[in-house]
């Protein structure tokens, strides 16, 4: 099963030292990451294939188990066969809760709660400078800059506001599609396209 994503830019990226980079000329995205940005991130992270199908299956064996566990109460069946039932459906229920309504919010509420500590504010600024080496991360105020390479970008995917990109440690950084300067999306789109043409891309305009 591929590791559930995790909203937490600028975590466990390359820390290098700022050297002198002309980041004023680059394509640049500011997001304020709070708890709405991070939760439709988190959301648009877990709409994808693998997780389509894992919830469709998920919710087919609740069906399922939910329709056992009448029939045996319907037939009067004994009361192995009906705790037998209630098991599945008692675990069914469990892991659809676990993965795809309680892992979410505690993922968000962990990286506000990360934010608080170390950023001093649950509402974080976060700058992405796109130069032609790398993409420079600055987290708030602070002068440090964290580094990615372009190679790093597995997936690119949207949702109504925000551009995802994703890295191959399954972190997801969120862009704000209004917070550019110097460019725009499509600048993105085709500056990626050069520097991580194997990143999967899922370009749409959600509604």
């Amino acid at each position: 099963m591929p590791e559930l994503p995790i909203v937490a830019p600028g975590y466990e990226e390359e820390n290098e030292a700022a050297e002198a980079e002309a980041l004023s000329g680059c394509l640049t995205n500011l997001c304020v990451i709070d708890k709405a940005v991070l939760t439709e991130a988190m959301r648009g992270a877990m709409d994808r294939p693998f997780f389509r199908v894992l919830r469709i299956v998920e919710l087919t064996v609740i069906a399922a188990a939910l329709g056992l566990l009448i029939w045996t109460l319907a037939a009067k069946q004994d009361l192995s066969t009906v705790l037998q039932a209630v098991f599945l459906l008692a675990a069914a229920v469990f892991f659809y809760v676990q993965q795809f309504v309680r892992y979410p919010k505690k993922a968000v509420q962990t990286q506000l709660t990360r934010q608080a500590l170390d950023d001093g504010s649950a509402a974080l600024e976060n700058r992405l400078y796109f130069t032609a080496e790398n993409v420079a991360n600055r987290r708030g105020e602070g002068e440090q800059l964290l580094h990615m390479p372009y190679e790093n970008i597995k997936r690119v995917s949207e949702t109504r506001r925000l551009i995802l990109l994703t890295t191959r440690r399954n972190r997801v950084i969120p862009l704000d599609k209004r917070g550019f300067s110097n460019g725009g999306p499509a600048e993105l789109y085709r500056l990626l396209a050069e520097k991580a043409p194997n990143a999967k891309t899922e370009r749409r305009n959600p509604s």
